[in-house]
């Protein structure tokens, strides 16, 4: 039975396991053919390690990547080391693996990805690589694998990709697989050609030799049938077939392929070629692609997506060369329009209504990649949400703004807009932001009770005197939340110079009008700012008797009694024991409450 074959060789003399210039391809070499162990074996198979990651690395990236041409450059030199000991590598091919001088350099069970397969599949069943691929083919031999491994089965094969590139520093030899394993009609005169060659057979190995033949070839004749049809078993399908572990790789592959982030690798793709600034009009593409996702991942909740290309152009921006000055305004228009108004406003509103629903982590990764636009809108938001953990994530992310763009907190306690600045000015008493200062002072004569209240709260966080000082005359504010606001943040701070504000105030006809929370917040920060002269004040407010016999109020005398214990002096121990044997409940409620060091 007769094999058909073809065979190609460009340029070169045909391939052969051992060179035939073997001993005299360079001077002084020390390989000996004959044996193995002086072959440079383990540089062969680490060449082919070297060759399935270059060609990884084709299919990932681009050519102009560095990673692409790193590997490359390794592939080079893995060649190189090997031309200074022979100046061609002649390579056998299995269905699985790659023999050289009967060694195997290459081996992979998964037919999937399998080099080897790659060839055998296609008929190729031997191919030298010789001295100069690596300086003048390299790139041409990587693109014709790749392309190998995405054909169709109905495209072309790999026979046809080398025809067409027809490399100079690769030469092969393949098996015509339609004409293998069937039988050759032989030329006239056959029978004489067969008897010579039996003949030589005979003088060559000998008679016993000469009878095997006979024997395989009669078993061959007999085992086909008489008809000379082509049967089903004349089909061997395990060249094709895929095994159970190649299956459950197959569906496994197929399962990630499904089930894979395509958004994300698409964004990936994306990022990797608007870092190449050699290519301004491919990023001016790229940044106008970003412009119009954006706001399509913002309708549709995708925050996560849209964060990544917020961060990515913060990296832009952040390298002076990665953008030409064009594309940086490009990007920085970007990013204000993301971190605008309307934007926001919107973004809100539909976390609000529900039309979106992001994962919490999702919205505070996007939020704090915003711009310092961003921080009046989200303030208000931030006092006005309803959800709870919305409300959260949002001052979470407005506190992250503010600490990178500080002067904007500043320049939002100016804002119009009264909700806005309330916010503002709390943020910046929790941020100890001390640069604020003047601006909160100011605030507490705002027109707006509510950022007045934030104002004074501002106060107790800066503990600095500018603010501080500003506090006695808001004692007298017309709102009494104010009022008692102002008046506790004195006493907590026991600040001394409003001790004359507060005796004027425990002294005059105002506090006997006010309700008894008022009374208690005045009374005991007064009792707190340690006035010199107070156990005299209160002393005389809770045992004084009038001219006519009269006392003060219940609820005035007992406001007195708390303030004197918050002296905590012995002048003050004194003036409570005064009243201990007080009639009325409340004041002596109070007095012994002082006593034990309580309220």
């Amino acid at each position: 039975m007769s094999r058909g074959w073809s065979r190609k060789t460009q340029h070169f003399e045909p391939v052969t396991q051992i060179p035939p210039d073997a001993e005299t391809s360079e001077p002084g070499a020390v390989l000996d053919w004959n044996d193995p162990s002086t072959l440079p074996v383990e540089e062969v198979r680490a060449l082919f390690v070297v060759l399935t990651k270059a060609l990884r690395a084709h299919q990932l990236y681009d050519q102009n990547n560095p990673v692409y041409q790193r590997f490359v450059s390794q592939l080079g030199e893995a060649l190189q080391g090997l031309w200074g000991q022979m100046d061609r590598l002649p390579i056998s091919v299995e269905e699985n693996r790659f023999v050289w001088m009967g060694e195997g350099v290459y081996e992979s069970d998964s037919r999937a990805d399998s080099l080897a397969f790659l060839f055998f599949k296609d008929g190729v069943r031997e191919f030298t690589l010789h001295q100069g691929l690596e300086a003048h083919e390299l790139a041409a031999f990587l693109q014709v694998l790749n392309r190998a491994r995405d054909l169709r089965p109905e495209g072309d094969d790999l026979l046809t990709i080398l025809w067409e590139e027809d490399l100079k520093y690769f030469t092969y030899s393949y098996v015509d697989l339609l004409a293998e394993g069937l039988d050759l009609e032989l030329p006239s005169g056959g029978e004489d050609l067969l008897g010579g060659f039996q003949q030589i057979i005979q003088g060559e190995l000998g008679e016993d030799a000469l009878e095997r033949s006979g024997e395989v070839s009669g078993a061959s004749e007999e085992g086909r049938d008489s008809s000379g049809q082509v049967s089903a078993e004349d089909f061997n399908p395990t060249l094709y077939s895929l095994d159970p572990t190649e299956m459950e790789r197959l569906q496994e592959e197929i399962s990630i392929e499904m089930n894979r982030d395509l958004r994300g690798d698409v964004l990936a793709a994306l990022f990797d070629r608007v870092e190449e600034p050699r290519f301004p009009d491919r990023q001016e593409e790229i940044l106008e692609i970003f412009q119009l996702l954006l706001p399509n991942f913002l309708s549709r909740g995708l925050l996560s997506s849209a964060g990544s290309v917020l961060e990515e152009l913060g990296r832009l921006l952040a390298s002076e060369e990665a953008l030409r000055p064009e594309r940086r305004l490009v990007a920085e228009k970007i990013l204000e329009e993301v971190s605008g108004t309307e934007t926001l406003k919107e973004l809100i509103q539909a976390l609000e209504d529900g039309s979106i629903s992001p994962n919490p982590t999702e919205l505070a990764a996007f939020l704090r990649h915003l711009r310092s636009d961003s921080l009046g809108p989200l303030l208000r938001a931030a006092e006005e949400a309803e959800d709870p953990k919305v409300k959260t994530i949002i001052q979470d992310a407005v506190k992250g703004i503010a600490r990178k763009y500080s002067e904007a907190l500043v320049d939002c306690l100016k804002d119009e807009d009264p909700v806005v600045v309330a916010g503002a000015v709390s943020l910046a008493g929790t941020m100890q932001l001390r640069d604020a200062a003047p601006q909160v002072a100011e605030l507490l004569a705002h027109d707006s009770s509510t950022v007045r209240l934030a104002a004074i709260r501002a106060a107790a966080d800066l503990k600095v005197s500018a603010v501080v000082g500003a506090l006695p005359d808001v004692l007298s504010d017309p709102e009494r939340e104010v009022r008692i606001a102002a008046a506790r943040v004195l006493g907590n701070l026991r600040y001394l110079p409003a001790a004359p504000f507060l005796r004027e105030a425990i002294e005059g006809k105002e506090i006997r009008r006010a309700d008894i929370s008022e009374q208690i917040a005045f009374f005991e920060s007064y009792g707190l700012v340690q006035d010199p002269d107070g156990v005299r004040v209160l002393g005389s407010l809770l045992n004084r008797r009038g001219f006519l016999g009269r006392k003060e109020t219940g609820e005035m005398r007992a406001c007195a009694a708390l303030a004197l214990g918050k002296m905590n002096t012995p002048e003050a121990t004194a003036a409570l024991e005064k009243a201990q044997g007080e009639q009325d409940p409340v004041v002596r409620s109070a007095v012994n409450r002082a006593l034990r060091g309580e309220g």
